[in-house]
């Protein structure tokens, strides 16, 4: 009997009997198996197992299965190796969760430790030294077809009519595995030699461009646009999905981790992984990302859109190594470390500033004006954190380069000159900052006019070194002057302009002249509310301001309530880790101490001291503070033993990282001094 006989007979028996199931495993594709299905007729039932999700509405009902649960993929892992006898098991959980608990992959690494001897850590070790090898390996007499790597490229032969579906799947490779939006992937439909060119056309036309310049971007992107071919994504996308490759669902593509691992990993015995494809995708990923990241990272409206990003941002520049990266890579790193700044992030933004900063250097030399700029931000970003150490003598370094490179009249070196200076005041180095701010306004208003923007900007940060050096007589008139050619120059509603408005205040302030603070401070937060929106960091910085005025003022039933609503919206709009939400909270300590409640301001003091020494660390200013403002508190309390033990702890701390001439020293030991006073005065001689 041949074997169309035997099919034959086999259907006719299916035919004729009752109660039998038959088990179809790996249908590649439903039309191979609809004439079985057919012929046999509904005495039983068949189980049809396929990568293949779609086409078979037709045909039969589907159950889509999705990878284990974590108890259900170690119990598979552990059965699988203690099988033949008994082993250690430690980091069973750890292999499976590495894997993304996908059951052929547990099952691949099960039987590779049991066969080997090796460890699960072991494993797990292997996995990132040799992933080809690992994805592609198999226990003896396991089926080397059903390995991870042989799976992969099996399914994309499937796919060579639609050579895309290769590209989509390396470049999705290098975004987190979830939330991957849909338009990441658009620069595929432009052919290869023009997708670089087709991002940064997007990327420049995100930024504020007016005029002819906006109307040739708009007709280089219009012209760019008739090169891509939509479809032929759409096709790739689509025929992925269906081979359960990737998920999508609402403009949202969802990819298996262990699938992006393997279009990450160069294998030379794959044709579908060469090294330079996949190389070809990281920068296609990078460039996608970069375009689409907002100019500002401070603009709360587009938080969001930062929000939805930055996984993807963090995934990429994470699972790049140093020897693949690049200027792309280092970009990313440079405006993800601005973002983290702006969300308190201070850790994160450091350490991404930081290996921006190492990228260009490696890759540009140190003479570079990249290079430069890079450490600039970088510097900034330490001075941010409270990190003067480093901070000034980066500052000083790049300054020095920057005067030799593009030398001492050049744009980028007065700025550098100002951040200097504005380091000196930061650490309380006041016969650095006045001269050395003095000489940049002088020489901005030589080089760039006495109306350029950057030129108004110097004038306030001088003003701001002579109030912080108690100079107001000349800080007032500085500041005066200021605001109303700001309103000149840049117009009354102008960002900038709410700013001097408000440092104008702010030495009204100093001065005790509250009959003109108050007034403009309330005009200054009605503008800020009305131009930049009432949940705008700034406008928050400004009610704050307001209420501080209002405490200063005596009004403390005012000035509760306001501080009341600031901590709220503070911890809504920026989250309650957020470095301005400590000020916050501080402020509101420091008001309900003014009101003499401090069962009230004790308990928000210790809670936001222990936040800051958790989110900012031991050693930033704003820590120093708010430990000062705790010990101010518990002397009020007239519990001097607690109050004492913090003040000499805070007096330490301040004289070894700030110095012992900064002010906020001097004045911590001043307040220690009258700690042991009233201790004195309440108890008698210390002993």
């Amino acid at each position: 009997m041949g074997a169309d006989d035997l099919r034959g007979w086999a259907l006719s028996w299916l035919a004729t009997h009752r109660n039998w199931l038959i088990v179809l495993d790996n249908v590649d594709d439903p039309q191979h198996v609809r004439p079985v299905i057919e012929r046999a007729g509904h005495g039983g039932r068949f189980l049809i197992t396929s990568r293949r999700a779609t086409g078979w509405h037709q045909l039969s009902s589907t159950v889509p299965l999705d990878v284990l649960e974590e108890a259900e993929a170690v119990e598979l892992f552990t059965g699988i190796l203690t099988h033949e006898k008994q082993r250690d098991s430690t980091g069973a959980a750890e292999v499976c969760a590495e894997v993304g608990f996908l059951p052929l992959a547990v099952e691949q690494a099960a039987s590779y430790c049991a066969e080997t001897g090796v460890s699960p850590r072991a494993y797990l070790d292997l996995l990132t030294s040799k992933p080809a090898e690992m994805f592609a390996t198999t226990a003896e007499g396991g089926d080397v077809d059903r390995t991870i790597a042989r799976i992969w490229s099996i399914t994309l032969d499937r796919l060579k009519d639609t050579p895309l579906a290769g590209e989509v799947l390396r470049a999705l490779a290098w975004y987190a595995p979830d939330g991957i939006p849909r338009n990441l992937l658009d620069d595929l439909a432009y052919p290869s030699l023009i997708r670089k060119p087709a991002a940064q056309l997007r990327s420049q036309a995100a930024k504020e461009v007016t005029g002819r310049r906006l109307r040739l971007l708009k007709l280089a992107r219009s012209h760019m646009e008739q090169l891509a071919d939509p479809q032929a994504l759409n096709t790739a996308i689509g025929r992925l999905a269906a081979y359960n490759m990737i998920s999508e669902q609402d403009g949202i593509i969802t990819v298996h981790r262990l699938v992006q691992a393997l279009a990450r990993t160069p294998d030379p015995k794959d044709h579908h992984r060469r090294a330079k494809d996949i190389t070809s995708a990281q920068q296609v990923a990078a460039n996608a990302l970069y375009s689409r990241l907002p100019v500002d990272a401070d603009d709360p409206g587009a938080w969001p859109t930062w929000h939805a990003l930055l996984p993807h941002v963090i995934a990429h520049t994470d699972h790049t190594p140093p020897e693949s990266e690049t200027a792309a890579t280092a970009r990313l790193l440079a405006k993800a470390s601005q973002f983290h700044l702006e969300q308190g992030a201070l850790a994160r933004g450091t350490a991404a500033g930081s290996r921006a900063a190492q990228i260009h250097e490696r890759l540009l030399g140190k003479r570079h004006r990249t290079t430069l700029t890079s450490g600039t931000n970088l510097a900034a970003v330490y001075q941010a954190a409270g990190d003067l150490r480093r901070a000034i003598p980066l500052s000083e370094s790049v300054l020095a380069d920057s005067e030799r490179i593009l030398g001492t009249d050049h744009p980028d070196t007065l700025t550098r000159r100002n951040n200097l200076a504005t380091a000196y005041l930061d650490a309380g180095d006041l016969r650095r900052a006045i001269p050395l701010s003095e000489s940049v306004l002088a020489d901005s208003e030589r080089i760039l006019g006495t109306d350029h923007p950057n030129t108004l900007t110097r004038r306030n940060n001088l003003a701001s070194v002579y109030q912080a050096a108690g100079d107001l007589k000349r800080a007032i008139p500085l500041l005066e002057s200021n605001l109303a050619d700001s309103e000149r120059i840049l117009g009354t509603d102008h960002p900038d302009t709410l700013t001097s408005r408000n440092n104008l205040a702010s030495v009204y302030q100093a001065a005790g002249d509250l009959k003109r603070v108050i007034p403009l401070l309330e005009s200054v937060l009605a503008d800020s509310e009305r131009i930049l929106g009432t949940d705008h960091p700034d406008t928050l910085t400004r009610r704050g301001n307001l209420a501080s005025v209002y405490q200063a003022a005596g009004d403390l039933k005012r000035a509760i309530a306001l501080f009341e609503s600031v901590l709220a919206d503070s911890e809504r709009i920026l989250g309650t880790d957020h470095p301005n939400t400590l000020i916050s909270r501080n402020n509101l300590a420091s008001v309900y101490q003014a009101a003499g409640d401090l069962k009230r301001a004790i308990p928000l003091l210790e809670s936001n001291l222990a936040d800051s020494e958790r989110i900012l660390g031991t050693d930033h200013p704003n820590t120093l503070i708010y430990c000062n403002n705790l010990a101010t508190a518990y002397q009020g309390a007239k519990n001097l033993k607690q109050a004492i033990a913090l003040f000499e702890s805070n007096l330490a701390d301040s004289e070894r990282i700030l110095g012992t001439d900064h002010p906020d020293t001097l004045t911590r030991r001043s307040n220690l001094g009258r700690a042991y006073q009233d201790a004195k005065r309440l108890h008698g001689p210390l002993g």
